[in-house]
């Protein structure tokens, strides 16, 4: 491999991965073509112009084909990335040269990392599963403690069952994970509970696991692991690791620590005067995640064995056993094999240096500083994560850097996040329980708000048991690498606060809401597991709430759904709803400070009685339209008699008739006419001034000096069934129909009702 094969590779890649960079800048590719089905692959080879093209369709709309938005990649990303397609060219070449290149790589990188987080003796195993590291050291205190676990794998636990401990805090999955890799059942997994009298209700209870490792230790169980938090997974709190360390080499138990404050042991190497005890026998480092770069691996840093630990193996002639560990284990780096997961880690420390490693960690943590003293200035704003600086809040971010510390104080005085929620009011000052359900909504609704108005801090939505929902930055896992700036963090603030006056005036305005509701009529709260908002309602006429048919619920969900509608084009606060049941409701969403509640329930009473009324109008239309085919069919049945005997019979007899007609043809006014129902004036009239002028003229609407058409011949009047007072409502019903509809005349033509001469010759002649 020659200095041009190289640098023909890295220009390539660059210049891909820079074609690729244009999705964040939004600048097309140039004669870009839509991606095409992959499902079969094609016979004609395509060229890498075409294949980057599809490449970028892919990437830069989702499912919808709506264009996405990507971050921009800084110089070292993009080293990065350049030096994944190195990496695996490197991986063809022969194995000397490989090897030769693996172990540069590998071990200029260990000795970069565990200088520059105090772990000087020590290896190092890069993956890319985050949990494979502990995996793997787990396997080899399995070794160490079980001679015989090679050859007699599982049957070697049977007369001492290895026990790890994890924090009751500590997601479950992870312990799950390790038991399913290694073959372990879960009766091995010891879990410890967290502080309740002392110290941070989220680390775990020091006290309690030394109980545990005694108890094990004596009742023939085999302390293995400790696996402990510097960062629990959601709210960023340490455990107390000087302790937990001194309590595993009393019982001869492996201290494993995983979490974004392990970044904090980068702050103030420069400051350290001789060799300091590692905090840990091995910890797992997301160095890709903490310096915003992607594409790098995971790296767990695990101690060497000391001969001096162990004086009986000191004379051994050879490599002692627990130098062998690690590669039973597969913790070694096989230079063997066709992957150098450490070059992109290699280059990228190279591009930032140490100074650049120390500022991206540097900003992480006052990003979580700066955000946590904004938010601590709120009264209805609850922080779950431990307040940077300590509980005296005596050191900042800065003077950690600028003066020597010990790890223990790195740990109290940095924060890896800041999770919070808003909380009820509280007599007491500070909230402590767990919120009411109610409260879950709302911050879900204040987070969701959040990512869409203010996404220049992004919050993510989590849960936790004992607390509910709450909203966490945590800066360790920005993707983009850039912390938001103090402008950023104060805009953020502003938005949340804005956010915090409706969310108050909203539970302000509940209380009131639930007794007017239930003092209304006609009015019935509804139970809206899902809505954050003021609530539901239903609007339900007085006497339906005991007739609920299935056809009534339909009328109902129709009544609500039109109420809806209704309300929209007057306040977009409404919005349709549905209960468990699937009864449609209105929604109320949230308000502020200087709404009225009352008006704004006296409007949904208003337009759903107006809504109920204008129902009953159709339904008097329907009613009048049904008397109206009634009528008509009565009419046109009495003409065609009366058509019937006046040509005479012998007119409507075969053959005879034809004859007849043709002898004496009848006249052109001697058909049936058709009808048609005039809803204004509820009469059945007949049509032959339709077809005989070729227009519909409402009466009254003739213009003075114009010529008017005649009377229709027919006029019959809609019989009804109702008494004159209803039947007068009904009239006066349908003036308002007319006016608010603004229809000049209502018309519905009969005309299909009109029956065939020959058709009732047939029926009446049967």
């Amino acid at each position: 491999m020659d200095k041009t094969q190289v640098g023909e590779i890295a220009i390539e890649a660059s210049e891909i991965v820079s074609r690729l960079e244009q999705v964040a800048e939004g600048i097309p590719l140039p004669e870009s073509t839509p991606s095409q089905s992959t499902v079969f692959l094609g016979l004609e080879k395509k060229h890498t112009d075409e294949i980057v093209k599809i490449i970028h369709g892919l990437i830069s709309t989702d499912e919808d084909g709506e264009p996405l938005n990507f971050p921009p990649l800084d110089t070292v990303t993009k080293l990065v990335m350049v030096s994944h397609s190195l990496a695996a060219y490197c991986g063809g070449l022969e194995r000397p040269i490989l090897q030769k290149l693996s172990t540069r790589f590998t071990t200029d990188t260990t000795r970069w990392i565990s200088q520059l987080f105090g772990f000087l003796d020590c290896s190092a195993f890069y993956h890319e599963d985050h949990l494979e590291g502990l995996v793997r050291v787990t396997r080899m205190m399995l070794h160490y403690k079980y001679p015989r676990y090679l050859e007699d794998g599982a049957l070697a636990l049977a007369n001492s069952l290895p026990t790890i401990y994890s924090s009751v805090a500590s997601p479950l999955g992870m312990v799950q994970h390790l038991c399913r890799q290694l073959g372990l059942p879960m009766a091995c997994v010891r879990p410890v509970p967290v502080n309740t009298h002392f110290g941070s209700q989220y680390t775990m209870d020091t006290s309690a696991l030394h109980k545990m490792l005694y108890d094990d230790s004596t009742s023939g169980r085999t302390p293995l692991m400790v696996v402990a938090d510097a960062g629990t997974p959601i709210t960023g709190h340490v455990d107390n690791v000087s302790r937990i360390r001194e309590l595993c080499k009393v019982h001869n138990a492996w201290l494993h620590v995983r979490g974004h404050s392990l970044a904090a042991l980068a702050l103030s190497s420069q400051q350290r005067n001789g060799p300091v005890a590692p905090v840990a026998d091995s910890f797992t480092l997301t160095i890709g995640s903490w310096l915003g770069v992607p594409g790098l691996p995971m790296v767990t840093l695990y101690k060497l064995w000391d001969p001096s630990t162990n004086p009986s193996r000191s004379k051994q002639v050879g490599a002692s056993r627990e130098s062998t560990l690690p590669f039973l284990a597969g913790l070694n780096t096989d230079h063997q094999g066709r992957r150098v997961l450490s070059l992109p880690l290699w280059a990228g420390l190279q591009g930032l240096a140490l100074e650049g490693v120390h500022s991206r960690v540097r900003e992480d943590f006052l990003a979580s500083e700066r955000l946590w003293g904004a938010l601590n200035a709120f009264r209805h704003v609850r922080i779950l994560s431990p307040k940077p600086g300590g509980e005296s809040g005596a050191y900042t971010v800065s003077e950690l850097i600028s003066k020597p510390s010990t790890i223990p104080l790195l740990f109290e005085s940095t924060a890896s996040c800041v999770v919070f929620q808003f909380t009820p009011e509280s007599n007491g000052g500070e909230y402590q329980s767990k919120v009411p359900p109610y409260y879950d909504k709302l911050n879900s609704w204040l987070g969701q708000i959040l990512q869409l108005d203010a996404p220049q801090v992004p919050v993510d939505i989590c849960e936790l048991e004992n607390v509910g929902v709450v909203l966490r930055f945590c800066p360790f896992e920005n993707a983009v690498g850039l912390q938001p700036t103090n402008e950023e963090i104060q805009a953020f603030v502003q938005c949340l606060e804005q956010q915090l006056v409706i969310l108050r005036a909203t539970i302000h305005h509940r209380e009131t809401f639930d007794k007017l509701v239930e003092a209304s009529p006609v009015l019935k709260i509804v139970d809206l597991p899902d809505w954050a908002g003021m609530g539901g309602v239903r609007y339900i006429p007085e006497g339906w709430e005991q007739l609920l048919t299935d056809q009534a619920k339909e009328e109902l969900n129709n009544l609500n759904m039109a109420l809806v509608d209704s309300l929209r084009s007057t306040d977009s606060a409404f919005s349709l709803g549905e209960d468990a049941d699937g009864l449609m409701c209105v929604r109320f969403g949230m308000l502020t400070p200087q709404s009225d509640v009352e008006e704004l329930l006296n409007l949904v009473v208003r337009v759903g009685q107006s809504v109920e009324e204008n129902s009953r109008v159709l339904d008097s239309m329907s009613e009048i339209v049904k008397k109206g085919i009634e009528t008509a069919t009565l009419d046109l049945q009495k003409e065609n008699d009366e058509k019937l005997w006046q040509e005479g019979l012998i007119r409507h007899v075969p053959i005879v008739g034809s004859f007849v007609n043709w002898w004496s043809p009848k006249t052109k006014e001697t058909g049936i006419r058709g009808r048609s129902l005039n809803l204004t004036q509820g009469v059945v009239e007949s049509t032959e001034n339709t077809y005989k002028y070729h227009m519909q003229v409402q009466s009254g609407q003739i213009s003075a000096g114009a010529k008017t058409p005649p009377t229709p011949q027919i006029q019959t009047p809609i019989g009804h069934s109702r008494s004159n007072s209803h039947a007068s409502a009904s009239s006066q019903q349908l003036s308002n129909v007319k006016s608010e509809s603004d229809i000049n005349k209502v018309s519905v033509s009969l005309e299909k009702l009109k029956i065939q001469e020959k058709e009732e010759v047939e029926s009446v002649n049967s």
